[in-house]
């Protein structure tokens, strides 16, 4: 343990899926003089690769359809035990597979008109057991893209029903079987090609069949054959066989999360009018008007109160409509405001059950409490009869007006808030126009800052405990079953990447503490893209690419106007072309914002016009677009390092009028023009008490959670700092050289975190005063760029960081469980000589597909045909035949194993044979550590992130296990590459996989090591 005297900062980078950190030693003034260590844990973010999906959904999804197939054969199982013990199937099982022979859909027919025979009943009930039809949950159906196709199906059905006089399904479905039609629930997908020329896909079942409806066959032919044979048909066989045919499970509710003021309470529903009305009072008392000067005011009460009322009957209100409502001009504008943001959101229930179809203008006369309740039926209630009756006795509506509220979808989600806090902020709110974190306060909560577990008693704890148990109001509920693991009894972050990116990071943190003792301080910056969900992240991907067709586009312009190749554009130029479209809409009147001289595209591009900081960069640090404007050389030099106001608004200078400034500052994004306003930097610095606690604060959500988190073990020094400050000063440091890629982040090396964590452990309020001072000279000085020279934390700063990076071991969570997909989901028919069969959609019709390919074959030994034999036949050796195959397209491991002659030799398991292998002879078997599945010694058992240590060129070097091939090939790369399937696929790149097979690799004296989360390197040696 490094000496407790000798104090440290530790610095953690939080990404989705690594987790970079340093540790920074701390001289007897408290400031960095060395780093000690640094280091990398990567790790899975818990999300499908292709489309960005939670991997819990897929396995979930996959688990109940398991567990759907798996009930259907208990049902079955059950239907025959009752049947046999009350007489109606016999108890031998060729007799009862003998009776396969009959046609039930007959039977199920004639039995409304004559009485059958035992076994003929059975066989009927036992077909109408097997396809019960579809029972709706009103809950789950909305969810469902072919809900639609459905409803419309079963319409049609029981409209066939009436039309045809069949007493029953069961009789329709004979006289169909006898017109030689369609008896299945068959979905179909048409295109079709509309008058706009836009192609849709419909879809539509042939017929689809409901529980009411068997219900209703069973109830009618019991009748019928108790009339005729009423010993045998007593109401307790009834009751027995009926609760087998048409028991289901209740859905099992999923539980919202905690609410985060009353941590004991669950979330209210988003479609709830308290949650509607707390959030619009919330956004209105954060809602400025835009004066003169660009000075914002807040709402008069009359004003805030107005337009409360009127935003909730409407779903939305846009600007315009707010001004004409609240009598403004209309020049005013809004903070809220911009070109992306044209209204504000009003209460969409409110609006929605209040139209004719539904409650219409009742619904305003009901009091806030019903209200809630009416929703929260609405949401809550399974059962759609029920639903209906309550609507009914409780609203005083009639059958119709129910039927369509039932079908009404409201908004979907959960808030923040259970239903207690919102009704005691929800007054708070409407009292006075202030701040949602105010009227927390004014409703008897505690600020934030206060509810973590430090705060309210003081106790620091030696090592991070697993975050569920102490960050209880930003869980879900668990069970509190001390018997259960820790997740499941203490709950977990629904987000899968934010629950992992936590673990790990207790991992790694509790292996340093273990190391080197509790650390001084803690200085965190989490990711952005750590919180975000799929649909956050598909959003970010598209404005990622909206953004680099917008570049490609300005660099084209750029090269065409210099008649310079594209290559040679400088990215300067592109930033002035883009700030240079923010000027103004109309390309026409694009002018400095200072002086007011038009700016056209050839003028933009010569020295005459360069980019400037609107407030400046020494007392904001902010290098952000949005801080950024083209103005002409001449007027930036008169603004020089002062904000719009101070230059030209405090004091008049010849040339230059302030007001003039603001209306041309109007036309440019929201996030700038309040810069331009007479209280720019005050609003900029927002509750901050200057700029560099400003940037050193990053108030996320995510972030606080990490910030409550770590200071269970540092409650005095933790704090999370934005990302932008540690890109902007490892640029400034000259860092992005330390791995080499010319002045460039080098992302395709996993160690570019831990240069970020030692950019981190020196951000600190004295790095920040530094920075700010150079910049400052360098403006006084007139510079084309930020600063002159970047002052260091200390002289021998940069070779530290280069000393701590070339000595990091990156650490990969290795995962080596067997348990995942065993293969694909496509299941393929057998042709034989490796020829397989499948069908799948194209074009909306169903199309046969054959193709070569090895899969994994499943045969059914107790599945037999009436005389008892396979029913798929059998091989030549007497076996059942296989009917079916999977593609394994899964690897769980390799076992390098010795054979004759000492030789090395792969054997390749599949995810598959690994399952089987423990569902035989236990896990125990699987992982044993010196025998192989195949009985030979085992040498080693290589998985996915394993770590390997061999000799290339004389070389010793340290990889990791990238790639099982099923011919036996490992691929493998360095620790320390990134993003490397990519780029091995990529034909320009130069990297590419060290490819080894078992001899190989023995030839090359590999042997596996371990790397700690802290970056230890554990070595056995070579053992042949």
């Amino acid at each position: 343990m490094l000496d407790s005297k000798m104090p440290y900062r530790l610095a953690l980078d939080l990404g989705s899926s690594s987790l970079g950190w340093a540790l920074i030693r701390l001289n007897a003034e408290n400031k960095p003089s060395a780093i000690i260590k640094a280091g990398v844990r990567i790790f899975p973010d818990g999300r499908n690769p292709k489309d960005g999906s939670s991997l819990a959904v897929t396995r979930r999804e996959a688990r109940a359809m398991r567990r759907r197939r798996d009930r259907l054969l208990k049902r079955k199982a059950r239907m025959i035990t009752v049947l046999t013990e009350l007489g109606f199937f016999p108890s031998d099982s060729l007799e009862r597979k003998a009776l396969e022979s009959l046609n039930p859909y007959r039977l199920r027919a004639e039995g409304l008109d004559r009485e059958l025979q035992p076994d003929e009943f059975a066989r009927a009930l036992f077909h109408l057991n097997q396809r019960r039809g579809f029972k709706s949950n009103r809950k789950t159906d909305k969810k469902d893209n072919d809900s639609g196709a459905m409803k419309q199906a079963l319409s049609k059905l029981r409209q066939n029903l009436d039309e045809s006089s069949c007493r029953t399904v069961g009789e329709w479905l004979f006289q169909r079987q006898c017109a030689g039609q369609s008896l299945r629930a068959r979905y179909r997908e048409t295109r079709q090609i509309h008058e706009d020329g836009r192609t849709r896909v419909e879809k539509s079942y042939d017929l689809y069949i409901d529980r009411t409806m068997i219900e209703a066959e069973f109830d009618t032919l019991w009748r019928s054959q108790a009339a005729r044979n009423p010993s045998r048909y007593t109401d307790e066989a009834r009751r027995r066989l009926k609760d087998v045919l048409l028991f289901q499970r209740p859905l099992k509710p999923v539980r919202p999360g905690r609410c985060t003021l009353l941590p004991d309470e669950e979330r209210a529903p988003l479609a709830l009018p308290s949650t509607q009305r707390v959030r619009i009072y919330q956004e209105l008392n954060n809602l400025r008007v835009l004066g003169d000067s660009l000075q914002e005011y807040a709402l008069t009460l009359q004003q805030r109160d107005q337009l409360a009322a009127a935003l909730d009957h409407r779903p939305k209100m846009s600007f315009d409509q707010i001004r004409r409502l609240l009598r403004l001009d209309g020049q005013t504008k809004f903070n809220l405001e911009d070109i992306k943001r044209q209204e504000i959101r009003g209460n969409a229930t409110a609006a929605l059950l209040s139209k004719s179809d539904f409650f219409g203008e009742q619904w305003h006369s009901f009091n806030s409490s019903l209200q809630d309740e009416i929703v929260q039926h609405l949401i809550a209630d399974e059962e759609e009869q029920a639903l209906i009756d309550w609507l009914i006795a409780n609203t005083g509506i009639d059958e119709a007006c129910a039927q369509r509220l039932a079908d009404v979808s409201l908004p979907q989600g959960y808030g923040s808030l259970g239903r207690t806090a919102l009704a005691r902020i929800l007054p708070a709110l409407r009292q006075s126009v202030l701040p949602f974190s105010a009227a927390v306060q004014a409703a008897g909560f505690e600020h934030h800052s206060a509810l973590d577990h430090v705060q309210k008693t003081g106790e620091i704890l030696l090592e991070l405990p697993y975050y569920g148990e102490y960050l209880t109001r930003h869980v879900g509920f668990g069970t509190g079953n001390p018997d259960d693991v820790l997740e499941k009894r203490y709950g977990r972050i629904a987000n899968p990447t934010v629950h992992i990116g936590l673990n790990q990071t207790r991992v790694v943190v509790n292996a340093l503490l273990k190391r080197y003792g509790p650390p001084q301080e803690i200085i965190v910056e989490v990711a952005r893209e750590l919180k975000q969900s799929r649909e956050d992240r598909l959003a970010e991907q598209k404005r990622q690419a909206e953004n680099q067709r917008r570049n490609q586009r300005l660099r084209e312009e750029v090269a065409a106007i210099l008649e310079i190749e594209e290559h040679a554009v400088k990215t300067a130029d592109i930033q002035k072309m883009i700030l240079w479209e923010e000027l103004s809409p109309d390309p026409a009147d694009r002018r400095c914002p200072y002086s007011g001289e038009q700016i056209s595209k050839h003028r933009l591009l010569s020295e005459e016009v360069e980019i400037e900081h609107i407030l400046p960069f020494s007392e904001t640090l902010d290098d952000s677009l949005n801080n950024k404007t083209v103005a002409m050389r001449m007027a930036n030099r008169v603004k020089g390092n002062r904000s719009p106001w101070q230059a030209f608004g405090e004091h008049p200078i010849a040339g230059f009028d302030y007001q003039e400034i603001l209306a041309r500052a109007e036309r440019m994004p929201k996030g700038k023009r309040y810069r331009f306003a007479p209280d720019g930097y005050q609003r900029w610095l927002k509750d901050d008490a200057g700029f560099l606690a400003r940037a050193l604060n990053d108030t996320r959500y995510l972030s606080r959670i990490a910030r409550e988190y770590l200071r269970l073990i540092c409650p005095q020094g933790t704090r999370v700092i934005p990302g932008q400050m540690t890109a902007l000063l490892r640029a400034k440091f000259g860092l992005n050289d330390v791995l080499g890629l010319h002045g460039e982040k080098n992302r395709n090396d996993h160690r570019h975190h831990a240069v970020d964590a030692c950019v981190i452990g020196v951000t600190d309020q004295g790095m920040l005063k530094k920075f700010s001072e150079a910049a400052r000279s360098a403006r006084e000085k007139q510079l084309d760029r930020l600063v002159e020279h970047m002052p260091l934390p200390w002289p021998t700063y940069r070779e530290h960081v280069k000393r701590a990076i070339n000595a990091i071991w990156v650490s990969h969570r290795p995962d080596h469980n067997y348990q995942g997909p065993m293969h694909n989901d496509t299941a393929y028919g057998l042709l034989g000589d490796g020829r397989v069969v499948h069908h799948k959609w194209l074009d909306g019709k169903r199309e046969r597909v054959e193709k070569s390919l090895k899969v994994i074959e499943f045969k059914n030994p107790d599945v037999r045909n009436r005389s008892g034999q396979p029913r798929h036949g059998v091989t030549e050796n007497g076996s059942p035949r296989p009917y079916k195959g999977y593609d394994g397209n899964s690897n769980y491991c390799i076992e390098i194993v010795r054979v004759e002659n000492g030789r090395w030799q792969g054997e390749v398991i599949s995810t598959y044979t690994a399952y089987q292998t423990v569902k035989a002879q236990g896990e125990k078997r699987l992982r044993d550590p010196k025998l192989s599945l195949s009985g030979q010694p085992l040498i080693m058992r290589l998985m996915i992130d394993d770590a390997v240590r061999l000799e290339i060129d004389d070389h010793i070097r340290t990889m990791r296990v990238a790639k099982i091939s099923a011919n036996g090939q490992i691929f493998m790369c360095d620790l320390h590459e990134a993003n490397v399937d990519k780029r091995n696929r990529d034909k320009n790149e130069l990297f590419a996989y060290v490819s080894k097979t078992a001899g190989s690799l023995h030839a090359a004296r590999g042997r596996r090591v371990t790397i700690s989360p802290s970056g230890e390197l554990h070595d056995p040696g070579f053992a042949d």
